[in-house]
Parts: C-alpha cells; structure tokens; sequence
C-alpha cells in the first residue's frame, strides 16, 4: 500500500465508468513504483498528495489511464476520473435470451458477441449494418442499398452455419432489427446445440440474441448523442450515351439480319444534341437522382437509481432521406424518406429482499414516404430507370409538356416528381415483465421466476398517386410548327387507405433455478415451460410451447458438464405429430488450472477444450399453413362433384399442393468441438471452433414424382445435407505507457454435400445433385466465342436456334453427343469452400478514439443473371431497352481474340443467356466497411469550463472503399436494385 502521513495532503477520488457507476477493483500505483491501492466497493481511493505525482489506473476490463496530480486536484473533497470499457470486451460473462448470464469460463458453447460502442459507430436504419465483420460465425450479406417498408430486414441476408438465425429482443422472438442502437447493451450469435436449445422446435437455426440497456444504480446519468450524415451512391452503373445506344443497336440489328433503326443523320443529332427534343440524350440517373442524401440520428438517455429502484429511459430519433430529386413546388415529399421514433424503458425495482421485479417497454413509430411512381413503389421506379435508353424521349417537349411515346407512354420525371407519394406506417409495441423470488430462506439456491410478454404491430399505408400523359413531338416535312401525339392517360389523385397487417404476440414463461455451491462442486438445474401465441392478421393462432430442462455441473471450475432437454409443441402439425424431444450435451475442460500446468500459468490463463453433441429440429417456419391437411376449391369447370340427388352440388377440385398428412420438423445431429485459450494476462485470446452438423428430414419435392393429376405434389421430409466448417476468433489488446490499441479479426468458412435428394435419373454422374456441395449451380460451360471454322467443321450447337453464328458462346459438349442440351449440365459455382471474415483495429490515446473495420469474403460465385446489364437492348413494347458500359468490349470480328461478351443481338438472344458460366463471376470482395476518429475533451476542462459535462467528437466513414474481383456491379448489391451507400457522418456526445 501506498505510505500516508496525516500530516500530508491527501489526494481522494472516486473512479467510474462512463455510466457513471462505480468501479472496483481498480489498482492504483504511482508510476515507476511497486506499491499499490485499489478502489473500494463505491469506486474511492485516497493517496498521498504530491503535485506533478503520475498516477496509474490499471483494470482488466477497462483501458490503462494516467493522471497527472496537479494543484487544482489538491483537495480534501472528492475528484472524478472516468475510466473507458476495453474496446475488446473478451471477459463479460455470456448473455442467454432472457437476461441470464453465464461466466464465460463455464461456457461451453460457441459464441460472439458485440457491444454498444461498435454498433453506435454506424448510422443506419437497422443494427445489421453494424454486425458486418464483427460476429464470428455470422456472415450478412447487403443485396439492398435501401430499406423497403414491409419488414424490419429488406436489405440484408443472414446466414450461420447454412441457416438463418432467430432474432430474440430481451426474450422475444421478433424481427426487431430497426431500432436505436444507443439502447442496446449487446448483440451475440449463439450456434452450437446447446445454447440454442432453448428454441425446441427451431434450435436447429441458432440465436441473434439482442439484449437492452439495465439500468445503472446511482446518481443521476444522462447521455445526449446527435449524429449527421451525407449519402452517396456505390458503384454507379454507366449507361451508353445516345450516340453510342444508336450505333450498337444498329450493330445488333446488323447481327440479327434486321434493318437498322438509325441513320448517319439520327447518329451526327445524337453526338452533337443539335436536335435535342428530336434525338434527346438524356441520362435518367443523372436527371432523376441526387448525388447525394442526408441520414440523421439522435438520443437521448437517462439512468439512475438507488438500493429499492433503478431505471433507464431512451428517446431516439432517426431519419433517412432517399435520392430521388424533387420539386420544391409540390406541397407534399415525393422523395424517398425514413423516419423511426423510438422510446424504451427499463425498471428494476427491489420489491423485498427475496423479490425482485423487472419491467420492460419498447415503443416505435417507422413512417416511410417514396415516390408514387405507378403506385408500386420505389424499386419499380428504379427499374424503370436503369431500363430506359437515354434517347427514349425528351424530358419536356418545347411547348413544356412531358415527352414521352407509344412505348414509352409514363414519363420518368413524370413519375419521379409528379405522380404523387405513397406513405407507409408501422406502430410496434412491445412489454415485458420479469419477476423473480429467491426461495433461500426455505431451500438455499432454490428461485423461481416468471416472464409475460405483449408485442403488437399495425400497418398501414396511404397512397395519394395521379399520372399525366405524354405528348411525343413530330416534325412534318414542309411544316413550320410541331405537332403532338398524346399517349398514356392522365388519371387524377388517388386516396386509398390500406390496412396492410396486424400481428400479436403473447409469451408467457415459468422456470425454477437452482444454483449451489459445495466447496469445489457447482450445480446448477432449471426447469423451465414457455408457450406463445401469435396471430397474423386473420389467420388461426400459432402456438408454440416448450418444455426444458437444464443440469449444469463443473468441478473447481475445471471440469465442466451441461445437460439440457427439451419438449416442444407447434399446433400447426397434424394430431399425433405436434410433439418433439430435442437433447444437447456439453462437456469442458480447462487444462491451464492443471497442476502440472503450474509452471506455465503466468502466461497461459485458459486453455479450455470443450465439446457439445445435440439433436435439434428446424420447424414451425416452414410447415405452412396446416399442409398436412387438403384444401379445396370451388370452380364452375367440370371437378369432384360433391352433394347428393337432392340438390345440385358442388364442383370443387383442391386447391393448392396435395397435402402431406406425415409433415414434420426437419432434424439435425449437430457437433461443435472448441478451444478457447488466453494468454499473457489474456492480451492475447484465441478462440476455435469446429462443427459437423448433419440434416436429415429436410423438406424437398420428389425429383421423380410426375404430375399425372395436374396438381403438385407436397414438400417431404426426405433430404440430407451435412454442414461442416470452422470459426477462429483471434484477438490482442495491450497499451504502451497511455496508448491503448487492439486487434481483433475473425475467419469463418462453410462447407457442405448433399447426402441425399430425390433426383431424377440422370445418364452422367457430373449431372448428379447428390454428394455434392448443396446448392452447387449446375449450368453450361462456355469456352469462349464461336467462330467461323467452328461452325463450319460443325462445332455442337443447340437445336432450336435459327440465327447461330461467330461471336455467339461456345459451350462445351460435356458428353460428346454432337449437340449442346440439358445433359451438358454440370457445375459451374457454389462448390468452394465459402470463407468470410472481418478485422478490426484501433487505439486510445489522452482521448483520442481511431478504429476500422474491414470486412469481405472469398470462394463466392455470383449469378449475373440480368439481362440488361450484360446484354443490353431487351425488347420493350415496339422500341429496346437500356443498355451499359460493360457492353463496349463485347465480340466483333475486329476483337474477336480479346472479347469479353458475345455479339450484340436486338430484342434478347436466348442462346447466348442460358445459365452458363459465362456469367458466373468471382464474387470475391473486402471492403473498409467503418472508420471512426473520436476526442473527449479532458474530464478537467468539462468540469472547470462546463460544469461537468463530459464531451465527445467523433467522424465516422461507411463504405469508402471496396475491392471487387469484378467492377460491372457491386459484389453484393444486384444491378437494378437501390444502391450500396457510402455515408460520412459527424456527431457529438454529452454525458453528465
């Protein structure tokens, strides 16, 4: 301990964290000195006053800090000093659905998770966008650059270990992924068997488990975060100019044995837009998108309380605003807009010293606004757009009407600022209440506990649309003035009100704990029973149920047992067939608390290995609506007449699929064998994991059943797939005197064969599904270009095709048969092993924050499958659509040796577009998907210039760069849809 002389002035401080509890445990030492002090219980520390004395602050969970003592800290008060979480927060216990914990020494499962500082790092409707990179074993993929208003996720696919995860908020199994991330205390994927247990009827998925701020116990803390953003679009697509358009669709034309639709005179217009109301050059991004948007975010949030109650209340707002130009004359927005308000509270209250109460409210408002367009929505809009050749017609003919033709009858401006809006709403409303009473004056570590749960959503929209027609401008020989033709229709405003959903959820849980310890022993048992109703709209109730049972043993903390087993019920199943028993076991060992490890301790901390075998199903979801029992039809064609001789009857015939009466849950035998090792006083963490899951009773449609009757045949729990790959999770945090840095990155891959399908029978094993990679693409295999000795030595070719010559693709006859057909199928994607991974790296420096984040993937294929991208000129009404850039370098005899893509055609070229792999590109890709640069201002300047309050800066980037192996499209978002945006914010936070 640190000598004190009474006589002396003596320095006193309370250290806390930047919630403004309390930390203990704190090891305070004066620098270049062995003595120390720690902080108590409430945080306080004293020593001995000496001015320019440096002080070290050292915590395993918080980053290392010096103070400087100096005569204004000289005091016989009390002085503040906040210390920051590590940036890495590799020692928190591990959080279950409900808000239990378990210490991550005594966790046997496999699991990431994340904490509020990353997710507040990027501005976003929805926290998915935050999750890239950073969960182990949980990879997104953006298809969308922009949100649409059906569901909280229309941007984003989700996939761990070949399935997509259940989403639970503080118990609560919903899609609630659009909300605040300031409320969110932690997110983490849960994979293996037994921590999903939980689930029954759907462990085979695993967890996203989403848990909310508690409340902190003490004075008063309020934080205020205000963000602002600016847009901009990813990867523009270029489309031809007008001139180009004109001399590649008469080359396409020429190819095709068409006559061409331009001369030199339209050509000479085009280039020099000396015409431009007759031969218009206009590039539809260009005129109808801004460059860029604005996106905003705020927050605000207060905690506190004391011994019998604590609370936490938060207040969000965020806004989106889309691309979409508009027109300050309307009265109304016909832009793109996102708008969410949010409020969540939470309250713990200590209703006596055994029982404890918890009460949980979630609230939010999403309105969203786009452009009426043709009263369909955005994404139609933007198809319209990238599709519309840049000589279509003028925007506005010279007496100030809206051009436009025969097939070309809507005017995209027209629609753009014009056609009116369309506003969406949803309404959510979610409470939970948790209470808990500790039997320990009857049973020692005996508890009960009990959960209820409300969720409610509406949805609603407005649609306020109108059209004008288009007028297309002639020019008659000998005629001074133009005259107009009008096509399309002009329609007035409508007003429509849809009540587009509701849905109810009801959970309600009951569990008894109990937990003791006898000297090295460690037991702990559950018995737990939940059930749930939902109701969609008027459908009959979903009712889910489980019953669980959980047995956990570990010796010394060194060895380590887990035993859970699980009832669940699903009402939607036939009689008979609606119950289901799903079992897990886990054990671990921790080598590094071994005796004969002794000699290794100081730096090896944990060196665990552990297991955990479990059969879990993957149902509810994808049973449908009561498939196992057959519907029927009325119809006034000949059918099953039904009645008697008394009366007429009735023709009906089924509807839909035949019914599958034996429907069930799909299965799995999951395996996850890991290691989770620290070293030198855990800066350095290492955690493995490896799984082999095998799916049986998967659901397929029998590859040899024929539809003699005329009706499909049902789905059938037939299929076989394994799944097997492996998680490493690698990470280094240390500091240099005040510099605090880390580095974290994780690596996945993903493997998989089909062990069995119903497959037709095929005459070549290279056609066979089975043994291979599920969901292997099988197509064409393109060597390159045909040419004319190809086609005159008889090269194979498809029958069918009239108009087969050079420059078209040459496919590899796979059989040699003589001719291309479906038997020339074989693999051309999907079979690589599937890799993703993500790095993260920062520093702390007096203040200064600095981290990125890169992420991205490899051994992935993409599917270029549309048309007017890699084609260009599809068929639209009596004209030909848009065509782009890419197309610059496709096959002419002058290029033949160097070309990329095939001959221009007119009107769509089926021979050239079959599923080949032509058009399967590498979709490999990395990405800096986050940049944050952060100060706060020292806690001596808030205190002697601002009260106290506690201030930070920070600047973040999204998105700025990306390195593709292919630059036509984004190697996630698909052409045609919104685009990936690249977003540089700036924001301020105060705490006090």
């Amino acid at each position: 301990m640190m000598a004190q002389d009474k006589g002396n002035a003596m320095y006193t401080c309370r250290i806390l964290d930047q919630a403004n509890n309390p930390v203990s445990g704190v090891v305070i030492r004066a620098k270049g000195e062995n003595a120390f002090s720690q902080t108590n219980s409430e945080g306080f520390f004293s020593c001995e006053y000496e001015k320019g004395k440096i002080i070290t602050l050292t915590h395993p969970d918080y980053l290392y800090k010096e103070i400087t003592l100096n005569v204004s800290q000289e005091n016989s008060g009390e002085n503040l000093i906040y210390l920051t979480e590590n940036a890495l927060q590799n020692n928190q216990p591990v959080t279950g659905p409900y808000g239990e914990s378990k210490p991550k020494d005594a966790f046997l499962g496999a699991s990431s998770t994340v904490y509020t500082d990353d997710l507040t790092k990027t501005v976003s409707s929805t926290i998915l966008e935050a999750l890239q990179g950073r969960l182990t074993g949980l990879y997104i993929s953006q298809y969308r650059g922009t949100r649409l208003t059906e569901s909280d996720n229309s941007q984003f696919f989700l996939n761990s270990r070949g399935n997509s995860p259940i989403v639970v908020i503080d118990g609560v199994q919903r899609d609630l992924l659009s909300i605040d991330p300031e409320a969110i205390e932690s997110v983490s994927i849960q994979k293996d068997a037994l921590s999903s247990m939980f689930l029954g009827m759907r462990s085979s998925r695993g967890a996203l488990i989403i848990t909310t701020k508690n409340p902190s116990k003490g004075a008063f803390h309020l934080s205020l975060t205000g963000q602002f953003g600016v847009q901009s679009m990813i990867n523009k697509p270029k489309p031809l100019s007008a001139s180009q358009y004109a001399y590649m669709l008469n080359e396409a034309l020429s190819n095709d044995h068409k006559e061409i639709f331009y001369n030199y005179d339209d050509y000479a217009k085009y280039l020099d837009q000396s015409s431009p109301f007759t031969h218009p050059d206009v590039n539809w991004q260009n005129e109808l998108l801004n460059d860029h948007a604005t996106t905003q975010s705020y927050n605000l949030n207060v905690s506190g309380g004391e011994r019998v109650a604590q609370y936490y209340i938060s207040l969000g707002y965020h806004n989106e605003n889309g691309l979409f130009k508009t027109d300050p004359a309307n009265s109304y927005n016909t832009n793109f807009q996102f708008e969410r308000y949010m409020i969540s509270s939470k309250v713990n209250i200590n209703v006596t010293e055994d029982f404890t109460a918890s009460l949980t409210a979630l609230a939010r408002l999403q309105e969203n606004n786009q452009p009426g367009g043709t009263g369909t929505g955005y994404s139609d809009l933007l198809n319209a757009i990238y599709t519309t050749p840049n000589n279509a017609y003028p925007v506005k003919n010279p007496n100030d009407s809206w051009g436009g033709n025969l097939t070309f009858n809507n005017n995209l401006k027209a629609q753009t600022l014009h056609s009116g809006y369309i506003a969406d709403n949803s309404r959510d409303i979610l409470g939970t209440m948790n209470l808990k009473y500790d039997f320990h004056k009857v049973v020692k570590g005996l508890s009960a506990r009990f959960i209820g749960s409300v969720s409610t959503q509406n949805r609603s929209s407005v649609t306020r649309t109108k059209r004008a027609p288009v007028y297309q401008l002639k020019l008659e020989e000998g005629s001074v003035e133009p005259s107009y033709t009008m096509y399309g229709s002009s329609s007035p405003q409508s007003n429509n009100f849809f009540a587009k959903s509701n849905y109810q959820y009801m959970y309600g849980q009951f569990a008894m704990d109990y937990t003791r310890r006898f000297d090295k022993h460690n037991f702990q048992a559950t018995l737990l029973g939940d059930t749930r109703t939902e109701l969609v709209n008027n459908e009959l109730p979903k009712i889910p149920s489980n019953v669980m049972e959980t047995l956990s043993y570990d010796y010394d903390d060194k060895y380590f047992v887990q035993l859970a087993l699980t009832e669940s019920y699903y009402n939607r199943y036939a009689e008979g067939r609606r119950w289901g028993t799903f079992h897990a076991v886990g054990l671990g060992w921790d080598i590094s608390k071994e005796n004969f490890m002794s000699s290794f301790n100081k730096n090896i901390n944990q060196f665990k290995l552990r297991g955990v075998y479990g059969k879990t199903g993957n149902g509810i979801d994808n049973t449908g609506y009561y498939d196992w029992r057959q519907t029927f039809e009325q119809i006034t064609t000949a059918a099953y007449p039904q009645g008697s001789s008394m009366s007429n009857g009735y023709f009906t015939r089924e509807y839909g699929a035949l019914a599958n009466p034996f429907i069930t849950w799909e299965k799995s035998q999951k395996v996850n064998l890991g290691l989770d090792a620290s070293f030198f006083n855990r800066r350095l963490q290492l955690t493995v994991d490896y799984y082999n899951d095998k799916y049986y009773d998967l659901l397929q449609t029998r590859g040899k059943n024929i539809e003699l009757m005329g009706i499909s045949f049902p789905t059938e729990n037939i299929g076989k797939v394994r799944r097997f790959g492996t998680d490493v999770w690698l990470t280094y945090q240390d500091h240099v005197g005040s510099l605090n840095y880390y580095l974290s990155a994780n690596w996945s891959t993903e493997q998989s064969r089909l062990l069995f399908k119903d497959e037709q029978n095929v005459p070549y094993d290279y056609l066979r599904e089975t043994g291979r990679p599920a969901g292997a693409l099988f197509g064409l295999v393109a060597d390159g270009f045909l040419t004319a000795g190809d086609l005159k030595n008889g090269y194979p070719v498809m029958e069918g095709y009239e108009n087969i010559q050079p420059g078209d693709v040459k496919y590899v006859d796979m059989n040699k048969d003589g001719t291309i057909d479906e038997f020339d199928r074989t693999v051309i994607g999907g079979d690589k092993p599937f890799s993703y991974f993500g790095a993260n790296l920062g520093f702390e420096w007096r203040g200064v924050e600095f981290s990125m984040l890169w992420q991205g993937a490899y051994n992935r294929d993409i599917y270029l499958s549309d048309r007017t991208l890699t084609e260009g000129f599809q068929s639209i009404g009596q004209s030909y659509g848009q065509a782009y850039q890419v197309l610059l370098n496709r096959w002419t005899p002058e290029n033949a040796a160097t070309a990329t893509l095939p001959r221009l055609s007119a009107g769509g070229n089926g021979y050239n577009h079959q599923y080949s792999s032509l058009w399967m590109k590498s979709g490999n890709f990395y990405r800096l998907k986050n940049i944050h640069l952060a100060y706060s201002l020292p806690v001596s300047v808030s205190q002697r210039l601002l009260g106290g309050v506690r201030v930070k800066l920070f600047v973040s980037g999204q998105n700025l760069f990306t390195k593709s192996a292919q630059n036509w499209v984004d190697p996630e978002v698909s052409f045609t849809s919104a685009p990936l945006q690249r977003c540089v914010s700036t924001g301020i936070n105060f705490k006090f």
